[in-house]
């Protein structure tokens, strides 16, 4: 098993300047998850859009959602303050990251639980003290997964991509969501590798 991709393509001569975000959760600064995150985001913006690329462990991301922060739905980090104002700006979302213990870092599912809050991707509308309705935010908004794992089955990333989809995305509104894995990485030969690169690169400006 090599890749799989299963996404919505767009017309080449349709796509537009966008505003992308591009979350990157790997510790190695060497890891091919990172020729990944810079081969997509060159191609974006060789294609003409504008990328804000993070690389959550460089940046020391703060992933716990403190119970202050909770009551506040504001955070006074600079770095949350700088990604929640990216991520209303995105049209695109890009999140590149390891396959752990069938589950992306923690540092990722830090960051969701963090950005993906009551005023930023979804809020409750209607009457006070009475039934409130969910409002997502983020509808206008499409999100692209690259994962890399050691798995070789493909039945082995199911589990997390419907969470990805149906618990995560689909909830704030977001319903285009492009999916890229790429399988067996520990045993991937260099040229393997940087023909996934080059499949990224291309997937990623005809997904916008």
């Amino acid at each position: 098993m090599g890749a799989a991709t299963d996404c919505i393509l767009q017309p080449t001569e349709e796509a537009s300047a966008i505003n992308v975000l591009l979350i990157l959760s790997h510790p190695d600064k060497g890891s091919y998850n990172h020729a990944i995150a810079e081969r997509i985001g060159s191609a974006l913006v060789d294609e003409g859009h504008h990328v804000d690329a993070h690389d959550l462990y460089a940046e020391h991301f703060r992933p716990v959602l403190e119970n202050d922060e909770i009551q506040r739905r504001f955070s006074f980090d600079d770095g949350w303050v700088r990604h929640s104002q990216e991520l209303r700006d995105a049209h695109g979302i890009v999140f590149v990251y390891p396959d752990w213990w069938g589950m992306p870092p923690a540092i990722l599912k830090g960051w969701i639980d963090r950005l993906f809050r009551p005023g930023i991707a979804f809020e409750y509308a209607g009457d006070e003290f009475l039934p409130k309705t969910k409002r997502p935010l983020l509808s206008d908004k499409k999100a692209m997964l690259v994962s890399t794992t050691n798995e070789s089955n493909p039945l082995s990333q199911d589990a997390i991509f419907s969470i990805w989809r149906e618990r995560i995305l689909s909830y704030v509104g977001i319903h285009d969501v492009c999916v890229k894995v790429l399988y067996d990485l520990h045993n991937a030969s260099g040229a393997q590798r940087r023909t996934w690169l080059k499949e990224v690169e291309e997937l990623a400006t005809r997904w916008l």
